[in-house]
């Protein structure tokens, strides 16, 4: 009980802060990020925060057509880079599949493309605006963090006119596409961990 009563007080202290994040958690996905990805943009950066809280639902249409796009990209892409797995950012609700896991025989194409589909929900007006809050929190701990970081005050423009603008999605930066050739699907963590279990990874 007294457990119980501890939770809801520092849940009803999380809330009166006005907060949404963790900000530690949130540092140590940055830090995380920048020490596997150094050439890493405020663009890459945001991607990964918004994967980690939308997953891949603003890239599917239907079945078919996530099908047919991973295997185009696999066969036009000559790099397909290890690790087979990277947590999106600080809750770790999705996980970046690479196509090597693929290439490699760790997953099917229709087991990824399965996983894919069962990861889509689709976002609303409302998850946009709570993203908003979400990211500019994100964003302090970010300036806080690195403000050396390229491409911090471009791209943050960028970033803001895509929300205002009513969208939400964003690229890789030209440097992270040049440095490490992400060729990836982002599928909840749950089902990551059931292809990561079979193969005792």
């Amino acid at each position: 009980m007294k457990r119980i009563l501890l939770s809801l007080c520092l849940l009803a202290t999380a809330c009166s802060s006005g907060l949404t994040i963790d900000k530690d958690a949130v540092r140590q996905a940055v830090r995380t990020q920048l020490a596997s990805y150094p050439e890493s943009h405020l663009a890459d950066l945001y991607k990964s925060f918004f994967q980690d809280r939308f997953g891949p639902g603003h890239i599917i249409k239907d079945r078919e057509s996530a099908r047919d796009y991973i295997v185009s990209e696999q066969e036009r892409s000559d790099t397909l880079l290890l690790p087979y797995f990277v947590a999106c950012s600080w809750e770790h609700n999705y996980v970046r599949v690479s196509l090597a896991a693929v290439r490699d025989g760790l997953v099917t194409i229709d087991g990824l493309t399965d996983a894919l589909v069962q990861s889509a929900e689709p976002v609303n007006n409302e998850d946009l605006e709570a993203w908003k809050v979400e990211w500019e929190e994100i964003l302090d701990v970010i300036c806080a963090e690195c403000p050396d970081l390229p491409g911090l005050d471009s791209e943050k423009q960028l970033i803001d006119s895509l929300l205002a603008s009513g969208q939400y999605a964003f690229h890789h930066s030209s440097a992270y596409e040049k440095s490490y050739h992400p060729h990836y699907r982002v599928i909840k963590k749950d089902l990551a961990d059931s292809i990561m279990a079979a193969h005792n990874l």
